[in-house]
């Protein structure tokens, strides 16, 4: 039988650090957490052989007395809490007195640091946690640390490590994130010598447009409102810019960048319906709460933190991402097709768009403007010119072409009539003057024996007719007429929750599958009036720029564009 004995203090040491220590970004982590709380305003990252051969991290912050670096190296020692309760009101990024010790114990390690009033700096050097010395050296105000040959005491831990690049982007990456929680503070990485980012001082708002939308910051979409606790703001891309995976996601609280599924999943709730499924939007959401609302003492490393009410924090974050959304213009424009230089061919045939406005030449004209123009209308006032390829109205606005998907379109009018039925109470149904037989298989009449309700919330009255049939006797008066009994078995479907929309609430499931179903479809013809009401159909809905597919209504060509188009500028 094994006995019960202390470990020894090296054995220890690398065991924590294995905790703390995962791979080189986890050392850039704790050592610019550092610079930050010492109130650095000039940080310098250098890299080496993927931070595996050498990090450096020097700051112009406050520095470290003389007579406390060693102390500084020792586990639990720390100038950010003094007692259990002040665990309840941390403001400061670093707080469990582990990082440095951590770090040593598991590569070569130099410090040089000098406080303000310090005749000189102090200069230690430690192998595999031990220090081995400690001596006066001339340097600047601040603290330089350098971490070399990382992980040479744990030789194991290297056939953990990804390639080279990988480990590079993810040190990249943590050097990112602070830069965009502290836009007061410059930032520099080098990496193999070169230099490969620079943000000078900036404002909040110049930070996150360089970062997220290259300077850019008209394609950002603010977002602001009050949480439980505190306050948010945000800064969102614009649809188009969604990406097929979460890397341009950042979430900050109280200055610190975690990993948060909540706050995640609340933002893209609510780009609900305005992204196609497998896109993934791009934002910087920050959260500014009171500590004692919030648990940061949940990761060893300080990734993810617990909310105290995480279910009405993510009800505000979706509602504020939502206003701020349907709020603003999200007509999608054209890429430019080629750069505006005289000399240069205009672009090849069979462009999509080009195609387009080439059979616009076939439409009728003068079908009038529908609507008149107004402040604070969410789409411009259009004058339909004409039908497309029986897909797409073409319209023109006060300043571009716009080209409308009859079908998207229509798909958004029905499914928010059908959605504020249901909100009313109800939705009005037609009775159609000679009931539909639809065949069902055994699983739909076993669904539809239980589904009565919730089919007569949208407008349907389908009763079960025998084991294996069922009889539809109205329908939403919103949608018009259909293979009635297709419609049926797409409502079955919807209610079992097959398909792209699993994860929604049963009702808008079934409003969506009769929406698309029922909709104008590609193909269909439209004489002016119906095009002319379609548009003023769309006009009147919460979200005229997407279906609830997340596919766009429509597209917008400016004047400057089909003057390139046609070398006129």
């Amino acid at each position: 039988m094994n006995r019960i004995r202390v470990l020894e203090r090296s054995v220890a040491e690398r065991i924590a650090a294995g905790e703390v220590v995962e791979r080189p970004a986890s050392v850039v982590k704790e050592l610019l957490e550092n610079s930050l709380d010492a109130g650095a305003r000039q940080i310098s990252v250098e890299i080496e052989g993927a931070g595996l051969r050498l990090i450096r991290v020097a700051d112009d912050g406050r520095g470290i007395m003389g007579d406390e670096v060693s102390l500084a190296f020792e586990r639990f020692s720390t100038s950010k809490i003094s007692s259990v309760e002040d665990l309840d009101t941390i403001r400061s990024y670093g707080f469990r007195g582990e990082a440095l010790a951590s770090i040593a114990a598991v590569a070569r390690v130099t410090m040089v640091t000098r406080t303000v009033n310090a005749p000189a700096a102090t200069r230690a050097r430690l192998t595999g946690g031990t220090v081995e010395e400690v001596h006066l050296h001339g340097a600047p105000p601040g603290t330089m640390l350098e971490v070399r040959d990382l992980f040479f005491t744990t030789p194991a831990r290297l056939k953990f490590m990804k390639s080279h690049a990988r480990e590079q982007s993810l040190a990249a990456d943590v050097v990112q994130r602070a830069a965009m929680a502290s836009p007061a503070v410059a930032f520099r990485l080098t990496v193999d010598g070169r230099e490969v980012a620079h943000w000078p001082q900036a404002s909040s708002d110049e930070r996150v447009a360089d970062i997220l939308a290259a300077g850019h910051g008209e394609d950002l979409i603010p977002a602001s409102g009050a949480i439980p606790g505190g306050s948010m703001k945000a800064w969102l891309s614009r649809p188009e810019r969604a990406r097929p995976n979460r890397t341009g996601q950042y979430v900050f609280v109280n200055g610190r960048p975690i990993q948060s599924a909540v706050v995640r999943r609340a933002v893209e709730q609510g780009y609900a319906q305005l992204l196609t499924v497998g896109r993934f939007p791009v934002f910087a959401i920050f959260l500014d709460v009171y500590p004692g609302s919030i648990d940061v003492n949940v990761h060893p490393r300080k990734l993810e933190i617990r909310f105290k009410d995480e279910s009405a924090l993510f009800g505000a974050v979706t509602r504020h991402t939502r206003a701020a959304l349907l709020g603003s213009s999200l007509v999608r424009g054209v890429a430019e097709a080629y750069p505006a230089r005289s000399g240069v061919a205009p672009p090849p045939a069979g462009v999509p768009l080009e195609a387009a406005l080439a059979l616009a030449l076939e439409v009728r004209e003068g079908l009038g403007v529908y609507g008149p123009a107004a402040a604070g209308r969410r789409l411009p006032s259009l004058r339909p010119i004409g039908q497309v390829l029986r897909t797409y109205i073409l319209a023109e606005g006060p300043d571009r072409l716009y080209l409308i998907d009859q079908h998207a379109a229509h798909e958004r009018v029905l499914y928010e009539r059908l959605i504020a039925g249901y909100r009313r109470g109800g939705v009005t149904s037609q009775t159609l003057a000679v009931p539909i037989t639809v065949d069902l298989s055994p699983a739909q009449a076993a669904l539809l024996a239980g589904s009565h309700d919730q089919l007569a919330q949208l407008g349907f009255q389908v009763e079960s007719f025998g084991a294996r049939t069922a009889l539809l006797r109205a329908l939403p008066a919103a949608v018009p007429g259909a293979s009635l009994s297709d419609l049926v078995q797409r409502a079955l479907a919807a209610l079992a929750g097959d398909g792209d929309e699993s994860g929604r609430d049963p009702l808008e499931r079934l409003a969506i599958a009769t929406a698309c179903h029922t909709a104008i479809r590609a193909g269909d013809p439209l004489d002016a009036a119906a095009s002319a009401a379609l548009l003023a159909d769309l006009e009147a809905t919460d979200d005229p720029f997407t279906c609830f597919h997340g596919r766009p209504t429509m597209i917008a060509v400016s004047r400057d564009q089909m003057e390139r188009w046609f070398l006129r500028s």
